[in-house]
C-alpha cells in the first residue's frame, strides 16, 4: 500500500490535478503527502524567500480546498526543479512522485527533456502523470504488457501500491501479425494467410495469459485485450477508444545517445496521451 507521496507543483493550471490525485491517493490510503514547489535559485536571495513563502501560501489554499489530508506538509525548495524532486522524494521515502503533465507547445511538444521526463528517467521510484482534472478514484485501469520483466515489475507494482483495488483492469498488449504480413507479400492464397493469421493470434493469446499469470497477483480480476499493431501507436489507439482512466507502464531508463536514438514507449505515451499514466522503473 502507498505510505508515503510527493506531488511538485509549479503553480500552473497542469499542476493543479497532480496536487488533486495526490490528496485523493493520500486520503484513501491514510498515507504521508508532501507538496512541492521548486523555486529558481538564480536570483537575489530575498526574492528567491519571497517567492518560497508566497508559494507555499497558494499551496496551503489549493490543498486546503480539495480536504487537505491529516499527514500532509507543504514546503518549498530552491534548485533545479527535477534535481529538487528526486532528492526530496529519497529523503521522504516516497513510494510514488505526482506530477502534472509537460507543456505542450504549438510545434514544439517535445516530451525529451521536460522535468516530468528527467523526473522519470532518473527518480527510480514510479512517477504519476495526473492529467484528469477531478480526483476522482480511477474506475478503469489498463496495465501495458510486453511480457517483459519490465512490464511484470510495473504490474506488480501498481497492485503492490494499492492502485488497482475496486478497478476494472484490463491489460493490453499490442504485436505485429508478422506472419500474415509476410505471407500476404508473397501471394499466398488468403485463405491460408487467414489460417495462419489465427493461428499465430491464438499462439499469441496463450503467451499473454501465461505472462499474465506468472506476475503473482493472487486474487485480482482482471481482463485482456491484445491489439495488432507496433508499440506506442498501437497502445494510443486502444486507450482512445476504451478511454481509461489510468494506464500504467513500465520504463527501461534509457538514457543519452541510446535514448535519443532508440526512443521508447513509455516515453511516447507520456508525450501523447491525455489520461493519468504511471511509469515504473525497473528497480528502486
Amino acid at each position: 500500500m502507498l505510505r508515503a507521496l510527493l506531488a511538485a507543483s509549479d503553480l500552473s493550471s497542469r499542476s493543479k490535478p497532480a496536487v488533486w490525485r495526490a490528496v485523493q491517493l493520500a486520503q484513501a490510503q491514510e498515507a504521508r503527502l508532501g507538496v512541492l514547489h521548486v523555486v529558481e535559485d538564480d536570483q537575489p536571495e530575498a526574492r528567491m524567500h519571497e517567492e518560497m513563502r508566497s508559494a507555499e501560501a497558494l499551496l496551503e489554499a489549493q490543498v486546503g480546498s480539495f480536504g487537505k489530508p491529516d499527514k500532509c506538509e507543504v514546503f518549498s525548495r530552491a534548485g533545479d526543479a527535477f534535481q529538487i524532486i528526486s532528492e526530496v522524494a529519497r529523503e521522504r521515502a516516497a513510494d510514488v512522485i505526482v506530477l502534472g503533465a509537460h507543456r505542450r507547445q504549438f510545434l514544439r511538444d517535445v516530451f525529451v527533456g521536460t522535468t516530468i521526463e528527467r523526473v522519470t528517467r532518473t527518480a527510480g521510484r514510479p512517477v504519476l502523470m495526473a492529467n484528469a482534472m477531478t480526483g476522482e478514484r480511477w474506475k478503469k485501469v489498463f496495465i501495458a504488457i510486453d511480457m517483459s520483466e519490465t512490464s511484470a515489475v510495473a504490474a506488480r507494482k501498481a497492485q503492490a501500491l494499492g492502485l488497482l483495488d475496486g478497478a476494472e483492469v484490463s491489460f493490453v498488449h499490442a504485436y505485429a501479425p508478422i506472419t500474415r504480413q509476410m505471407m500476404t507479400f508473397a501471394g499466398v492464397a488468403e485463405d491460408r494467410v487467414r489460417e495462419e493469421a489465427e493461428r499465430e493470434f491464438q499462439a499469441i493469446r496463450r503467451e499473454v495469459a501465461e505472462f499474465i499469470r506468472g506476475l503473482g497477483l493472487g486474487d485480482l480480476s482482471y481482463g485482456a485485450r491484445i491489439v495488432e499493431g507496433l508499440g506506442a501507436l498501437a497502445i494510443v489507439g486502444v486507450v482512445e477508444q476504451a478511454k481509461p482512466d489510468l494506464l500504467v507502464i513500465g520504463t527501461r531508463g534509457l538514457s543519452g545517445v541510446k535514448r535519443l536514438f532508440l526512443g521508447s514507449v513509455a516515453q511516447e505515451l507520456m508525450g501523447s496521451l491525455d489520461i493519468d499514466i504511471l511509469a515504473v522503473p525497473p528497480t528502486e
